[in-house]
């Protein structure tokens, strides 16, 4: 730039005629020619990056307990006749609905009623012997000894009508309660051994429950009262309310498993035994949260903490936080450290973003 400063004022050769420009241009074009600099302006601010976002959501403060297993009633009751015998009839087949006091099946009577009869003339007879003997024993023809075998054989022949009449009542079967017939195990003309089972009976007021097993590091978490959520496939997509009634405290030898019972609290009318069934229980105190976060949210972090974005609350820019997390279930982490309350997290564009970028929400 100097040297060409220098050209413009150098002394002009005698005799020649010199035109003189004015200042302004002059200045003008030495600033041009040394590329001279105006101030600098303010870079245009980037436009705010695309992001989506979520709520946050209150979940367990523990993880879920999962497990698939069978619908069942809770109480089922086997049904048989005292007596062996040949069955006469059988009243129900299985699904039937059934009252209190309501007759199921009987056995043919002939054989039984005989018996009974047969006790009965022991017992007349006996009763008769005894009355003869206290006669003979004041007028002094028997001894006591003899009076009392005479008793004794009166109370057995007595106590043996009992027990063949007894033993009759039972020759029938009836509902001892109301409920719903699961399997009808005989039929009319089989010949069956007493105790063996006829009839299985559901009780319908203690309604139904899932059964399933759950290993050992599980069942030290889980406590009666827990409540959990059930889902069956017969039922698409409908959710089951339920709760723990009941825990096995010995093992199945055969699976390793602890047999946990969870009462279906509103069971449709459409349930059924032998369902497949698959619970998630929610160990411990219900009341107790955390907040959870999709693990889309998170940009990095290891097995104790993660970094994040959250939104502002207006909507307009996304802060980095770490918070620890307390375990990971599904899609969905925990975190030990709550965030504010209605806070949103960056899941799509997070990965990009940097601290306090300027962000617009997608919906």
């Amino acid at each position: 730039m100097t040297n060409r400063f220098m050209a413009w004022n150098r002394q002009p050769q005698r005799g020649t005629r010199v035109r003189r420009l004015p200042a302004t241009l002059i200045l003008t074009a030495v600033l041009a020619a040394c590329g001279a600099e105006t101030p600098d302006e303010p870079a245009p601010e980037a436009p705010p990056r695309p992001v989506r976002v979520v709520a946050v959501e209150a979940g367990p403060a523990q993880p879920t307990i999962s497990g698939s297993g069978m619908i069942a009633s809770r109480d089922e009751l086997a049904l048989s006749f005292k007596l062996g015998g040949v069955v006469e009839r059988v009243t129900v087949r299985e699904g039937d609905a059934v009252k209190r006091g309501q007759l199921l099946a009987t056995l043919e009577a002939t054989e039984i009623d005989a018996g009974v009869t047969q006790a009965r003339e022991q017992a007349d007879k006996a009763r008769r012997d005894l009355e003869r003997g206290e006669g003979l024993y004041e007028d002094d023809v028997i001894a006591r000894e003899q009076l009392d075998d005479l008793r004794t054989a009166a109370s057995v022949a007595a106590a043996q009508l009992r027990a063949a009449q007894y033993n009759r009542g039972y020759a029938r079967i009836e509902a001892p309660l109301d409920g719903r017939v699961l399997r009808r195990q005989v039929e009319p003309h089989e010949l069956v051994t007493a105790g063996q089972p006829v009839l299985s009976l559901s009780a319908a007021a203690q309604g139904f429950v899932l059964r399933l097993g759950v290993p050992d590091r599980d069942i030290v978490r889980l406590a009666v009262g827990d409540t959990a959520s059930i889902r069956l496939d017969a039922l698409g997509e409908q959710i089951l309310s339920g709760r723990v009634v009941q825990l096995a405290r010995q093992a199945d030898p055969r699976s390793g498993t602890f047999e946990v019972e969870i009462a279906i609290e509103n069971a449709p009318d459409s349930l059924a035994n032998g369902l497949i069934g698959r619970a998630e229980i929610v160990a411990g105190d219900p009341g107790d949260t955390l907040d959870y976060v999709p693990l889309s949210a998170l940009v990095e972090g290891d097995r104790r903490r993660v970094t994040l974005f959250v939104m502002s609350e207006d909507g307009t820019r996304a802060s980095k936080v770490e918070r620890p997390v307390a375990f990971v279930e599904g899609e969905r982490a925990a975190l030990a450290q709550a965030l504010e309350p209605g806070t949103r997290v960056v899941t799509e564009g997070a990965a990009y973003l940097h601290d306090g970028e300027r962000v617009r929400i997608v919906e």
